[in-house]
């Protein structure tokens, strides 16, 4: 295998999403061994508590999951900077390295699936719950900064944005969003409830995304558009395991994001933007009815307002915040 051979983009985007769903699949047989783990894990305590851990600190849990994450981690920044030296491939074409890069996640999948049936924590034994959410939170808001300019932030308005700002989250967003990803993959033990087997099959799906760098895949607007739209229907399973009754918060709020943003990349007739603008009003109006056999009521559908309002207000806030490190490091340059 040499530096300039080129291989099929389509292929490989075809076997990466099959080896997706077998890994996935091998993820809930490998579960199927853990109750030695599970029948110790302590009472659920809330939103701030992550169940699925060990009721007391392993050292062998700590140091394999610990070392195998950062070892993951490095050698991905390694590969993002690796490729982001390289030329934008021609349509059609992954490179080599985009090749290695789908194939080291691929080791690192295995090696957590062993981890976990050989010492089932992850690093959720060390760091708080939020610290997972909001990597993949911060990650979402990049998204909607990075395709601003494609499809606008409200309803196809696209918002003016300090460039310098944006152009450093260009540069950053591939070693930022690695991180997200492999912190938070490493975060959970590969167990085998839905949301988990939901949640990990997203990840590959993002892991995808990230090793398929500088080829037209990853600047696809429709698999973007399915990468941000799936948070939805991972957010609702999840809660509907939790049983809290705020599946509806989840499905909608990230859903609104669709209606408000996301579709205007993929949808061009103003027709089509106004059907699915009424069946999501209608759909959720019907959720936050009862009629649906849940709990919420009509007074509760400001919730649907939570995530749009929080993502949102985060897209100034990050870029307010790269914009003034911008700023203070071209004034350090200029003193220097």
């Amino acid at each position: 295998m040499n530096n300039t051979k080129k291989y099929n983009l389509n292929k490989t985007v075809i076997i990466s999403l099959v080896s997706s769903i077998v890994l996935v699949i091998l993820i809930y047989l490998a579960s199927l061994t853990l109750d030695s783990f599970r029948i110790t894990l302590l009472e659920d305590k809330g939103a701030a508590w992550y169940y699925w851990k060990l009721p007391e600190l392993s050292i062998w849990a700590t140091v394999t999951v610990w070392g195998l994450y950062i070892l993951h981690q490095l050698t991905a920044w390694h590969l993002i900077y690796k490729i982001s030296k390289q030329q934008q491939t021609e349509k059609g074409v992954a490179s080599k390295l985009n090749i290695i890069f789908l194939a080291v996640n691929a080791v690192f999948i295995l090696l957590h699936i062993a981890q976990t049936m050989l010492f089932y924590d992850g690093l959720a034994q060390n760091v708080p719950v939020m610290s997972s959410q909001g990597s993949v939170i911060v990650m979402l808001v990049m998204v909607l900064i990075l395709m601003n300019s494609r499809r606008g932030l409200f309803f196809g308005k696209k918002i003016k944005l300090p460039k310098g700002a944006v152009s450093w989250i260009f540069k950053s967003h591939g070693f930022y969003i690695a991180w997200a990803l492999i912190y938070t993959f490493w975060y959970h033990p590969t167990e085998g409830t839905l949301g988990h087997l939901m949640g990990f099959f997203y990840m590959f799906l993002l892991f995808i995304q990230m090793s398929l760098a500088k080829t037209t895949f990853h600047n696809n607007t429709k698999w973007v558009t399915v990468l941000e739209v799936y948070v939805a229907v991972h957010g609702a399973i999840v809660a509907i395991e939790a049983g809290n009754g705020m599946w509806p918060m989840f499905m909608f709020g990230f859903l609104m994001m669709f209606i408000v943003t996301q579709a205007y990349g993929i949808i061009k007739k103003k027709g089509t933007l106004i059907a699915i603008t009424i069946a999501y009003a209608t759909l959720a109006l019907l959720a936050y009815s009862g009629i649906l056999g849940n709990d919420n009521t009509l007074s509760d559908i400001h919730q649907i307002t939570w995530i749009p309002f929080i993502l949102y207000l985060l897209v100034f806030v990050l870029v307010a915040l790269y914009q003034g490190a911008y700023l203070f490091n071209n004034k350090i340059r200029k003193l220097n």
